[in-house]
């Protein structure tokens, strides 16, 4: 019988296979009745609290005000976690999000340093209680973490929240399928990962 994680890694590898070595020309339709109705400028939604809301006024102690309420409302309700990893190792044109490109990996371990701080300081004020359901990394490009890399950062999500391990979880990372190899599927399949997105 076949494992669940074992069904996903088959899928990740005949879905990435299929990509890296298409059957037939790849085609692109384009409704230029919707590339119009949405061919507007306007604000992206890329953080809550997003970024108006902070200003001089708005200082430790009214997030940690913010935070508490926040928490005392969601006391007992499953946790949603994304993680931005903002590396790149080659420009994509199309890309509007934070990202830095670079083809040197160990830039990522300060920005860990860094995330093992935030990492620390949020999950202080949430309740052991509170399982994570969804967890996504985003980028960026996340499978620019070395094998290394990947596993401190799981490692510290674990020890510092509770992770899923049955169903109810929906882990998802975004793949470069440049980059991603068969091995790379099985690590992330490994640490939990049962959700990608490739782009």
């Amino acid at each position: 019988m076949i494992s669940m994680q074992q069904s996903f890694i088959m899928a990740v590898l005949f879905t990435w296979q299929s990509i890296m070595s298409p059957q037939q020309p790849l085609t692109v339709n384009f409704d230029k009745d919707l590339i119009k109705k949405y061919n507007l400028t306007g604000p992206r939604y890329t953080s809550y609290p997003t970024a108006v809301v902070f200003n001089e006024s708005y200082d430790e102690q009214a997030h940690l005000d913010n935070l508490k309420s926040q928490y005392q409302k969601a006391a007992q309700q499953p946790l949603s976690l994304y993680f931005h990893i903002p590396f790149c190792d080659t420009l994509c044109f199309f890309c509007a999000c934070n990202k830095i490109t670079t083809k040197k990996r160990d830039k990522a371990d300060t920005y860990l340093d860094f995330l093992e701080q935030e990492i620390k300081l949020q999950s202080a004020h949430i309740a052991d209680t509170r399982a994570v359901e969804q967890l996504h990394f985003g980028g960026g490009t996340p499978t620019f973490l070395t094998a290394p890399q990947h596993h401190r950062l799981m490692d510290l999500i674990d020890q510092h929240f509770t992770l899923l391990t049955d169903d109810r979880r929906d882990y998802s990372i975004e793949i470069d399928p440049r980059e991603a190899d068969e091995s790379t599927i099985q690590r992330l399949a490994d640490t939990g990962f049962n959700r990608f997105s490739m782009g």
